[in-house]
């Protein structure tokens, strides 16, 4: 009966090293830690933020013109549009009747300087000035800008001559909107 018992607990005995040795193996991890992740910003500026064109007393004939600087502040490539709108402080509608005219690459921003250089973005009355598209996507006329780029465009509006008495008197007020949107991802 020892004999048994011995020969049981032997192969036990082996059983069980067998098992810690089935079991033992070498393992190792690794981490790694401090993965960062930062959005970029898109951030459109444009100067003067107020009054670019302001000319008091107009007479048919007259224009007066002003150079707007739009800046990409942010870290993203943008594309922009521009869309305007018109508050007639009166009911004879003066801006259906002012005409604007929008360059880039104006090489002098003045009255005189205006027609001599220069690409035309928009020509056509007040009331109607845009140029690009601020829906999402790339659509005809949309401007680009680089990261920390920026351009100036050159405004000039004008009462044309053929401006009748009616709207002696007339003012209007008008804000040029600039939206932009990142190019990244967006066809």
């Amino acid at each position: 009966m020892f004999r048994k018992s011995l020969v049981v607990l032997v192969v036990a005995g082996l059983l069980a090293s067998l098992g810690l040795l089935a079991s033992a193996v070498f393992t190792a991890t690794a981490t790694v830690d401090n993965n960062t992740f930062t959005t970029g910003t898109l951030t459109l500026t444009a100067t003067p933020a107020s009054a670019a064109l302001t000319l008091n007393t107009m007479v048919p004939g007259d224009s007066v013109t002003a150079p707007i600087a739009v800046n990409n502040a942010g870290s993203l490539d943008l594309r922009y549009a521009m869309t305007s709108n018109s508050t007639n402080v009166d009911s004879k509608n003066l801006a259906t009747v002012m005409l604007l005219g929008i360059k880039t690459g104006v090489t002098t921003c003045t009255n005189g300087g205006f027609g001599a250089s220069g690409t035309t973005l928009y020509t056509g009355t007040l009331t109607a000035a845009s140029f690009g598209n601020p829906a999402q996507g790339s659509q005809a006329g949309d401007r680009a800008l680089a990261a920390a780029a920026n351009e100036t465009l050159c405004f000039q509006a004008t009462l044309p001559l053929t401006t009748t008495n009616a709207y002696q008197g007339a003012a209007t007020t008008t804000t040029f909107t600039f939206t932009a949107e990142q190019t990244a991802n967006n066809p």
